[in-house]
């Protein structure tokens, strides 16, 4: 169930339902010629100050998070550059580039993704690889691939361009019109959906040519054809998959949790599965993955910690939201436009009863891109103690921003999404930057070579020397 189409990362039931207009994710156009559509530049101009402005009405502390004057100063470029009619795609090319300023995971402008839908349905065939972004800023392919013919590309090995373009340009561009508190963290979301963004952003799709660099130092060019049936080859079956749990041997147990944005019913019934094997094998350490984990449904997040609780806990300690028109609730009971509600969060989660919660030796795995309700998990370990934490830290703010708004800009109808919902974390710590392990481990060009899973590793050591 490996997704590549969006995960939003938020929240967007917390506390809410998700039928209403402003929190649909993936809405259809109303008139789908509008795809083909060249739309004026002056309503692309308006469209630009629908998104900066409407951004602005919703975001709980946008000050906080964006160099204002550095916005709008974008924005007026943005704006000036504008001289002729343009399609949705390439508009999206112009104010997407807006999204990176908000500073923010939670706030940005969506890929015009009818129109990656449509290449699909038509039989395009988007960028077939998976990628690493490592801290040196080197683009790897992250697992081994071949074609039936004999064609292959090894793990690890660098692409040092794509249709001549070099990979720092590539990443740095594509970055910009990602959301994200910290440039690490727009890379790693890039290399998450490195297919959507390399094409919405530098038009790759079906054919084009790939520049690698092997760990020998060998550099080779290799045409890739949407004809070539690429296949991944090195992970089972069960690893392609969102969640799932497995024995690891010596009484260690692992889970693997993909993302909260899941049906809570299915979720529940799954960890409840998952925990009684857990029992039945006799595991006395666990390890948690969410390293892969973008966030979705808190609900479903609570329900994991309460099987790692062994105390009464909350998720976060103080919620602050911004009023706009539209969450101001049935007849505007919340207050007026633009008001900041605080409300102290005095929601004690009791852990599962004695017989069912784990109470052995927790390990929990985090990465740069572990975010939103992934991060509200994460935070609800650290804080009350509940698990040891490995790996690197959070890009995203310890102290998420969660349940958007989405609306469409006016003219092209590209579809933005701005948070309006801040959270503290459960400690009340106001401390800035993301939550960090208490073992930081990091990935290598080496250990993608070898097939190394150094988080894991790392678990499995501090499980084998207790």
């Amino acid at each position: 169930m490996r997704r590549t189409a969006f995960s939003l990362m938020i929240s967007a039931c917390f506390l809410t339902g998700c039928s209403e207009p402003h929190l649909e994710i993936f809405p259809p156009l109303d008139d789908p010629a509008l795809i083909e559509k060249k739309i004026a530049p002056a309503d692309l101009r308006e469209d630009i100050d629908a998104f900066y402005f409407g951004a602005l009405e919703r975001h709980p502390d946008l000050i906080g998070y964006a160099d204002i004057p550095a916005l709008e100063a974008l924005s007026s470029s943005l704006k000036t550059n504008i001289t002729k009619p343009l399609t949705r795609l390439e508009f999206f090319r112009t104010v997407g580039q807006l999204t990176h300023t908000f500073g923010d995971g939670h706030s940005m402008l969506i890929w015009p993704y009818q129109e990656y839908e449509q290449l699909q349905e038509t039989g395009s065939k988007p960028f077939p690889f998976r990628v690493h972004i490592d801290q040196e800023n080197q683009l790897l392919i992250k697992n081994n691939y071949e074609t039936p013919s004999g064609e292959n590309i090894t793990a690890g090995s660098r692409i040092t361009a794509i249709n001549g373009i070099s990979a720092e340009t590539l990443i740095d561009s594509m970055q910009r019109y990602v959301g994200g508190e910290t440039e690490y963290l727009r890379k790693q979301f890039v290399a998450a959906r490195f297919p959507i963004y390399i094409w919405a952003v530098h038009d790759v799709m079906n054919d084009f040519t790939l520049n690698l660099e092997t760990d020998r130092g060998d550099t080779y060019s290799m045409p890739i054809s949407k004809n070539q049936p690429w296949q991944e080859i090195g992970e089972t079956e069960e690893e392609s998959r969102d969640f799932y749990y497995k024995n690891l041997g010596t009484k260690t147990a692992y889970l693997h949790v993909g993302h909260f944005d899941i049906d809570p019913d299915w979720f529940e019934e799954f960890i409840d599965e998952a925990f009684e094997s857990f029992k039945n094998t006799g595991a006395t350490s666990l390890v948690v993955d969410v390293r892969a984990n973008t966030g979705g449904n808190t609900d479903t997040a609570l329900y994991l910690s309460r099987y790692l609780a062994n105390k009464p806990f909350r998720m976060v300690s103080k919620v602050r939201e911004k009023l706009n028109s539209d969450n101001r609730g049935w007849f505007n009971y919340k207050g007026n436009v633009g008001d900041l509600i605080d409300t102290d969060w005095d929601d004690w989660i009791d852990p599962m009863p004695e017989g069912k919660r784990f109470k052995g030796e927790k390990y929990v795995l985090i990465s740069p891109i572990t975010y939103s309700s992934g991060i509200v998990f994460a935070s609800t370990m650290k804080d009350f103690g509940f698990a040891t934490l490995i790996g690197q830290e959070t890009g995203g703010n310890a102290n998420q921003t969660a349940q958007g708004n989405l609306f469409n800009l006016p003219h092209s109808q590209l579809r933005a999404y701005i948070t309006t919902r801040m959270l503290v974390r459960p400690s009340g710590a106001n401390t800035p930057g993301g939550i960090k392990p208490d073992y930081e481990v990091h990935a290598t060009q080496a250990s993608l070579q070898a097939g190394e899973d150094v988080e894991l590793n790392q678990a499995l050591e501090l499980i084998r020397s207790k």
